[in-house]
């Protein structure tokens, strides 16, 4: 984001009426007084900002249980290769059409999904199937199972 962008949250109607006639309205005369020819404005739901708790609980509790504890066939594994097994079973497929050099038509590739940009309620629930499957598949006994208690 620019430095000197504008950013707000509305929590209710007359709050976002309040915001655009005493803030986003004086921003945007400012910014064309200033020379600038266009601005763009993106209005969208707010996500809670809990992903980092989130993804700090699961990189330093979940998947380090899981890797002290958990065995297959006798080895143990690092986080990573857990990582990547769990990817692999809870993340959906994502699919890209490009446009490659040389080709007549469109390269569709399929790599496996991230965690990175899952919402809030998305990412607790792959740490919901992962805590799971470590319980009951692995037999690991996790410290703590929810991300909200972890600081």
């Amino acid at each position: 984001m620019n430095q000197d962008a504008l950013q707000t949250v509305f929590i209710n109607p007359a709050q976002a009426k309040a915001a655009i006639a005493g803030q986003i309205a004086p921003y945007c005369k400012a910014q064309w007084q200033n020379g600038i020819e266009r601005l763009r404005v993106t209005i969208e739901p707010e996500e809670d900002a809990k992903t980092v708790q989130q993804g700090r609980f699961y990189w330093g509790v979940i998947l380090v249980q899981i890797s002290e504890q958990a065995r297959i066939e006798g080895q143990l594994y690092t986080v990573d290769a857990w990582h990547e097994l769990f990817k692999r079973q809870h993340l959906p497929r994502v699919k890209r059409r490009a446009y490659v050099a040389g080709k007549p038509r469109p390269v569709i590739t399929t790599t496996i999904g991230t965690t990175k940009g899952l919402s809030v309620k998305k990412m607790s629930a792959f740490i919901e199937k992962v805590i799971a499957f470590g319980a009951t598949e692995l037999g690991v006994r996790f410290s703590e199972t929810r991300w909200e208690n972890y600081r």
